[in-house]
């Protein structure tokens, strides 16, 4: 982690606030133990408490090797310490001990053990008969709940890799090795495996979670379209960089909205990013009583009573975020989680925030909100807040006759279909998509060309529209092209495939693998 500053009177301050935040996370460890009688030998000593602070403080730093030395010889009785073990067990992994750990009784009968333990359980049931992947070289570890989904581990691992090092160059926080990702089948396994209520991940669509010192996402054949996977793995692994590098003390704007603005950044530029803007979602989402003050949002952005309510939130602190670092400068961030690190209060945040960027939150709060005032707040009608696609039963069903029509092999009957669904939905890419694709079938490549031409005609991000623009438009940047489709939908065959019929395959050989996963998944 970049450090700034030098000299005795630093060392002194940085050790004064570390001798606070280490009280308080005394105080956390004896609230967690407080519904216990007392360790096996009675008592919980000041020097047990202290050397169960300090592992605390090092598995929220998500520093393993620091918090396994801290717990190195603990006495197997010791309340405090058993407490950290079965914690550092589930940030490596090791659910299995960590179910060990925290099943005895004593442990159990304290909230934080009982909490633990039932995240510790429900992992473990997840992850029987899992397989792992651990590159090495690249410092990424990875788990898979389906063996099928292996031919997506070089993507996860080159995208993880990649956000690693970005966000040691924005934010100055340095991950260490392995990072582990978790990637389950459904969001029952996501919820068992992080605690989120599974009514709440379905409500707002949660598709991954940072927590426990590693990612937990659903594998993209979770959702039949797929989604954004791979920018949703960057955003968690910020979240992972965020705990790390503020011991945890970050607050949940600043941690969704610096996540949000990192998750594009190991990649060029989509010129889809910012449609909508968030700056226009967030104004129009607070006119229409959507939208949360930014330090009220809650404990979750995924524990909102809404999808709509989520994306707006979602839209606000990005927004936020990305109004401030402009205008505080680009050292602004890295300065502020460097000082959170050693917070113990929400004085401290305040009085952070205020001596880095000259104003306190509340009254870059008001400059944000003047800002977003003056700034063009044009959001296609299907795509504000809470809006749905008109005629959207209409096209369903053209859409619907037209893949029936498809699939029997009447591809000129289907196009007629597609096309009239597409003359009441002309911004949606997946139905521009079927009508392409029914074209082509047809032989009418000349009609189907304009369809995925121009990236502007879209409103949102759909993968087989990249794998046909790759087709029909890629020339010497068709590469990137399948590179996006696969970015999004990578178990559809037809992108995975590059549009290629069987027994075709892509050329590249992790291509090539991802095409068979897909085929397979297809059958």
């Amino acid at each position: 982690m970049t450090r700034t500053g030098g000299g005795a009177a630093p060392v002194t301050a940085r050790r004064g606030a570390t001798a606070i935040a280490r009280r308080g996370l005394r105080a956390a460890i004896l609230a967690g133990l407080a519904t216990a009688s007392a360790t096996a030998s009675g008592r919980l000593t000041v020097g047990d408490l202290d050397r169960a602070a300090r592992a605390r403080a090092a598995i929220l730093e998500i520093d393993v090797p620091a918090a396994r030395d801290a717990l190195k010889d603990a006495d197997p009785a010791d309340l405090a310490l058993a407490l950290e073990r079965g914690r550092l067990a589930i940030y490596e992994g090791d659910c299995d001990a960590a179910s060990a750990i925290l099943a005895r009784p004593d442990l159990a009968a304290t909230a934080e053990g009982a909490a633990l333990g039932d995240i510790a359980r429900g992992c473990a049931r997840a992850t029987a008969a899992t397989v792992v992947v651990n590159d090495e070289e690249r410092g990424v570890w990875v788990r898979l709940q389906d063996d099928d989904d292996r031919a997506l581990v070089p993507l996860l691992v080159d995208v993880a890799a990649r956000t690693r090092d970005v966000l040691a160059k924005d934010l100055g926080v340095e991950l260490l090795r392995p990072l582990r990702i978790d990637l389950v089948r459904d969001q029952f396994t996501l919820s068992a495996m992080t605690g989120l209520p599974e009514e709440a991940a379905r409500t707002t669509g949660t598709v991954a979670i940072a927590k426990w010192g590693r990612v937990t996402m659903l594998s993209p054949r979770a959702t039949p379209s797929g989604y954004p996977w791979l920018d949703t793995l960057a955003h968690e692994i910020t979240h992972l960089a965020l705990s790390r590098g503020t011991r945890d003390n970050a607050p949940l704007w600043l941690q969704e909205g610096v996540a949000k603005r990192e998750e594009v950044r190991w990649r060029e530029p989509d010129p889809l990013d910012d449609v909508p803007s968030a700056d226009a979602i967030a104004f129009l989402g607070i006119q229409r009583g959507l939208g949360r003050p930014l330090d009220k949002i809650g404990p979750s952005i995924a524990m909102l009573p809404s999808a709509e309510e989520a994306a707006v939130v979602f839209a606000e602190v990005a927004s936020f975020i990305r109004y401030w670092t402009r205008e505080a400068g680009d050292t602004a961030l890295p300065q502020l989680l460097r000082r959170l690190k050693d917070a113990s209060s929400d004085a401290d945040l305040e009085r952070a925030i205020a001596e880095i960027s000259g104003a306190d939150l509340a009254a870059w709060d008001k400059r944000w909100r003047a800002y977003l005032a003056s700034v063009p707040a044009d959001v296609p009608p299907d795509l504000a807040p809470g809006a749905d696609m008109p005629h959207r039963q209409e096209v369903s069903k053209r859409v619907r006759l037209g893949q029936l029509l498809h699939d029997r092999g009447h591809h000129a009957a289907a196009a007629v279909q597609h096309a009239r669904a597409q003359a009441l939905a002309p911004h949606e890419p997946a139905v521009r998509c079927f009508l392409a694709a029914a074209l082509l079938a047809s032989g009418e490549r000349a009609s189907a060309s304009p369809l995925v031409e121009r990236v502007e005609d879209v409103h949102s991000r759909y993968g087989r529209w990249w794998s046909l623009h790759g087709l029909l438009h890629g020339g010497p940047d068709g590469d990137r092209a399948f590179s996006a489709g696969t970015a999004l939908d990578p178990l559809n065959p037809d992108v995975a495939c590059e549009e290629k019929l069987p027994p075709d395959l892509p050329g590249d050989p992790l291509r090539s693998a991802l095409c068979e996963a897909a085929r397979r998944r297809a059958r």
